[in-house]
């Protein structure tokens, strides 16, 4: 019931930016006293900041942070995943990457093969890219300064444009309920559109993204083609996935 209801209340703050203890209880169906609760736990965990009488989004974190900062999280284990899902590129393909620092350093083996394309909506990426010549797509939209990346209706309607031959994506989150989430609702929604073109669908996580809970839920684990991890899956996310690489 509590994932439930910060779920929502990150909705509502996604929409208004803004709500009360008085609103979010009517809303919740719960106790004043209980929406304080939630609102200190949900403070503590970094998702969100509150202020006189209610609560505001924080921008970063529901963003994912900024990239600065996520780029000097597990970064050995982040290398070992990427050294794993780039035995899956081949020649000639056109491949996704997003705001994800999980999946960055897949660029690093990407001279090994020929006509590879990159579609990406991250600055970092297209940098990285840059460095070993990789031609480079970059998808336009509204600009996130945390992430370096864009969103919005330009890169969602862009990204339609190509066939996707591998995506390789992170997110924030695996749910108890074995669905790939994260706390940010425009990074998700681009995914969501990536997804649709890709042919093959790559997702990175380490044993920390396990059984947490997200404000946004993109997909359910198993309809992902490869999973690389670091870890064993508990069994509450074994939930019949195509394939798992352990590193």
């Amino acid at each position: 019931m509590k994932n439930e209801r910060y779920e929502k209340i990150m909705n509502i703050l996604a929409e208004r930016g803004y709500a009360s203890v008085d609103s979010l209880s009517k809303e919740l169906f719960v106790s004043m006293p209980t929406v304080r609760r939630d609102l200190n736990t949900m403070q503590d965990l970094g998702l969100v900041v509150r202020s006189h009488g209610g609560v505001v989004q924080r921008l970063s974190d529901m963003d994912g942070g900024p990239a600065v900062f996520r780029m000097g999280v597990n970064p050995q284990e982040k290398l070992k995943l990427d050294k794993a899902a780039a035995k899956l590129l081949r020649d000639n393909c056109m491949v996704f990457m997003d705001e994800s620092t999980t999946t960055l350093h897949i660029i690093d083996q990407m001279s090994a093969y020929k006509n590879i394309t990159v579609v990406t909506n991250n600055i970092s990426v297209l940098q990285l890219a840059a460095k070993y010549r990789v031609p480079t797509i970059c998808l336009g939209g509204e600009t996130c300064y945390d992430t370096m990346s864009f969103y919005g209706y330009e890169a969602e309607e862009l990204i339609t444009h190509f066939g996707i031959d591998i995506m390789f994506y992170s997110s924030s989150a695996i749910t108890p309920g074995a669905w790939i989430a994260d706390y940010s609702a425009r990074a998700n929604a681009l995914r969501r559109r990536a997804l649709q073109q890709a042919d093959m669908k790559v997702f990175l996580c380490d044993k920390s993204k396990f059984l947490k809970s997200g404000a946004y839920m993109l997909m359910p684990l198993c309809e992902a083609d490869h999973i690389i991890t670091n870890a064993k899956l508990p069994d509450e996310l074994n939930t019949g996935a195509a394939r798992v690489t352990i590193v």
